[in-house]
């Protein structure tokens, strides 16, 4: 598929555009109605899936999953052992999943670590025994044959001004983007400021492996999560914001085409142009003003619902891979999808939430950090340590 520029729309309103994130609070966080309920089911909530090129050997690939809003704060410090998060991967572009890494966890003990367990499926691709790794929760644990694993509390890396979206619905006229921030450590009332920072936290799985296990240099691999329980799938994510802000009802008091979000996250991608192409479309056309044919091609770029990543391209989200034919590439702990997204759905309408970057050093995947101008660490597991007490200032949403 080709870029298509689309014309400008002098008629669209970014008033439209907050009535459509309104309860949008994150890349994919709470994007359910059972998950908007974080106290009792945040522990089965999908936060955000990240694919890039390991920043210490080019050779390898890293799969991060973050689950669980704010953990220590609003969910708990541990992962939830009767649930099972998969990591799953298409390897030849027909949106089923040829790998899967299976992270399952044990009953924590008195000091809150658990066992955790990493299973390849097939387990025949995953000689001798398909397990990938063993060991416990807040280690970096190697892998046989190349690689790491760690399961544990971190600085969650994404930002964005959610806080900005849910004032403008509970206001009904507060400007969207919110003013930025002259000092983005002390915001004034009324700035921009990242919802999930300057200090939240989320627990994450992150598998490094030789890219060897995918593929070739070059070629294109699919990325999702889910997360199940007994068996029966309750979320799952690729790109980032898709059930949050596309699927119905958008606005969310827009019954038109009824409540289509708990059907996507129970739903696979290799369905996802079948089944949700109307709704997406309904959404880009009805509530962003856009035309059939700008909302039919901006939908052939978002599903199906699949983070798609050249192996051995370092570079991030928004970038255009295959020859220029897909919409990729994966994406690293920095990148801003929130401008992204923004940028094209509007159609430049509006191309920022003013919320940059504020991840500081925390990161450590050897990018640029914006503020200072320094270049960032480069260690495993690559995303910032966790914020410490985790129920301590600065830890719970950043409204």
């Amino acid at each position: 598929m080709t870029l298509r520029v689309f014309a400008p729309r002098p008629a669209f309103l970014a008033g439209t555009l907050l009535l459509a994130a309104a309860a949008v609070p994150a890349a994919d966080h709470r994007d359910g109605p059972i998950l908007v309920d974080t106290a009792n089911n945040g522990h089965v909530d999908i936060n955000d899936v990240y694919t890039f090129r390991s920043p210490s050997n080019a050779n390898n690939t890293v799969l991060g999953l973050t689950v669980q809003p704010f953990p220590g704060n609003l969910t708990p410090a541990t992962f939830d052992p009767s649930t099972v998060f998969d990591l799953k991967v298409d390897t030849n572009g027909d949106n089923l999943e040829d790998l899967t890494f299976r992270f399952s966890t044990g009953v924590p003990d008195q000091n809150g670590v658990q066992d955790v367990l990493v299973r390849g499926l097939p387990s025949t691709k995953f000689p001798p025994t398909g397990i990938v790794a063993k060991g416990k929760t807040g280690q970096n644990i190697p892998i046989t044959g190349g690689g790491m694993f760690r399961a544990a509390v971190q600085d969650d890396p994404f930002f964005f001004d959610a806080g900005g979206f849910s004032a403008f619905v509970a206001a009904g006229a507060a400007p969207f983007p919110r003013p930025l921030a002259a000092n983005p450590a002390a915001p004034l009332p009324g700035d921009a400021r990242n919802f999930f920072g300057p200090n939240g936290n989320t627990m994450s799985f992150i598998l490094e492996l030789p890219s060897t296990r995918f593929g070739a240099n070059g070629s294109v691999i699919g990325v999702w999560a889910t997360s199940a329980r007994n068996g029966i799938q309750i979320d799952r994510m690729g790109r980032p914001a898709i059930n949050t802000a596309l699927i119905p009802p958008v606005p969310r008091n827009n019954k038109t085409r009824g409540e289509r979000r708990t059907l996507f996250n129970l739903g696979a991608p290799a369905n996802d142009v079948r089944d949700f192409s109307a709704d997406m479309v309904s959404v880009f056309t009805t509530t962003f003003g856009r035309t059939q044919a700008d909302a039919k091609a901006i939908t052939g770029l978002l599903l199906p619902d699949v983070l798609k990543f050249e192996i051995g391209n370092p570079n991030g989200f928004g970038t255009f891979i295959a020859g220029g034919t897909a919409l990729g590439n994966g994406r690293r702990f920095t990148d801003d999808v929130i401008d992204f997204e923004l940028t094209v759905i509007t159609n430049g309408g509006i191309t920022t939430d003013n919320v940059p970057d504020d991840n500081g050093l925390k990161v450590t995947d050897g990018t640029v950090d914006p503020v200072s101008g320094q270049t960032r660490a480069i260690a495993f597991p690559y995303i910032g340590a966790p914020n410490l007490p985790l129920n301590g200032p600065g830890t719970g949403p950043n409204p």
